[in-house]
């Protein structure tokens, strides 16, 4: 797994939030018709378990996995089309899922994007502040941007060549 440095997620975060609203869409519109499984799962499924809690951190979600699928494609390239299928990523979440369970929490950390979670924590921290959310749904949400970088992890470590440093 190749870790993002702090200057790599920080240059791909202002390179995201510089595009106009026309051109991130144009992406999260090309990344999802290539990638219908991911797209379906980080961008539909995911924010629909946060919805019932809070509408607006569903949106604070979306828009946090936006900058996280940018920062992949950025850094590390984009996925070629149809790069998993949506039962190679139940399976992986699951895996992942297991993983997580019987690790300890230092060895999670040490094989996590770092930088990007402390980017991630920020943004919801500051979220679930002005939005009045319940300490829950940000944890929740928290977490699911957690395993979108992991899954993309897996993604580019097993599937895309030369990823993997």
């Amino acid at each position: 797994m190749r870790i993002l440095s702090r200057t790599d997620v920080f240059n791909a975060i202002q390179r995201a939030k510089s595009l106009t609203e026309e051109q991130a869409n144009e992406f999260l519109s090309k990344f999802y018709q290539n990638n219908p499984a991911i797209g379906q799962t980080f961008l539909s499924g995911f924010p629909m378990v946060i919805e019932p809690q809070s509408e607006q951190m569903s949106h604070v979600f979306m828009d946090v996995c936006f900058d996280i699928i940018y920062i992949y494609a950025q850094v590390l390239g984009e996925l070629p089309a149809n790069a998993v299928s949506p039962q190679w990523l139940q399976h992986k979440m699951k895996a992942l899922e297991n993983e997580t369970k019987t690790q300890s929490p230092v060895d999670v950390k040490n094989n996590a994007q770092i930088e990007l979670l402390e980017y991630i924590d920020l943004v919801i921290d500051d979220a679930v502040d002005k939005n009045k959310a319940g300490q829950g749904v940000g944890t929740l949400t928290t977490n699911l941007l957690f395993l979108v970088t992991r899954l993309f992890d897996s993604i580019y470590d097993e599937l895309v060549p030369g990823t993997v440093h």
